[in-house]
């Protein structure tokens, strides 16, 4: 009746609470709001669950005032490419949980988000940021797909084994705090340049 699973063994020594430690995380997205930034930057908060319980919320930032592409964008194509979505239509009002800081605690509303990006199983990855001595929060560092752990080039290109999702499990690092700019603070004044583009033969 039952075959060891071992990623579900490992989860039940960590459920509950905020992602706290670099890796590999499996779940789903619970909140995807558009937001815009002071500067007219637009992106988009997320609020993950992992298959473990375990929570994070993060920020990616896609496009500039101006329209021009920052390295947030490349991250929502890899989410898209792992989701199997071609497109994102207009953010809609629908309800959401977000944490109210004058409240201390998450109130219902209704916020802009991307239905189509909520509640179907994603992978991603996680280094974490020391934001302010001794506070840290998790960073998006990648993502993939959920089912076959195949990342966004495995799938455009077609792929039937995943070979680089170890390769970059290995290469998360954490950041300790330097005194500058937070990750989501550059991000959002960053310049870097956007998502490759793609050609028509997109196998889903």
């Amino acid at each position: 009746m039952y075959k060891l699973d071992t990623e579900a063994a490992r989860g039940a020594e960590s459920t509950g609470g905020r992602i706290a430690e670099k890796g590999k995380y499996k779940g789903k997205f619970t909140r995807a709001q558009h937001i815009v930034a002071e500067s007219g930057t637009q992106g988009i908060e997320f609020d993950f669950v992992a298959t473990s319980g375990q929570r994070a919320r993060f920020s990616i930032y896609t496009l500039k005032a101006d329209g021009k592409q920052i390295y947030g964008y490349k991250q929502l194509m890899a989410i898209m490419t792992c989701l199997s979505l071609r497109e994102l239509a207009d953010p809609k009002t629908v309800p959401a949980k977000v944490y109210d800081y004058d409240a201390g605690k998450e109130v219902d509303t209704h916020v802009p988000q991307f239905p189509e990006l909520l509640g179907k199983p994603i992978g991603l990855l996680f280094s974490m940021e020391e934001y302010k001595p001794g506070k840290w929060r998790p960073n998006m560092a990648g993502a993939f797909n959920a089912d076959t752990e195949l990342v966004a080039s495995e799938i455009l290109e077609r792929r039937g084994t995943p070979a680089k999702l170890a390769q970059m499990v290995l290469a998360l690092r954490d950041r300790p705090y330097t005194g500058g700019e937070s990750a989501p603070a550059r991000a959002a004044s960053s310049g870097q340049s956007g998502f490759a583009d793609v050609d028509d033969d997109i196998p889903f």
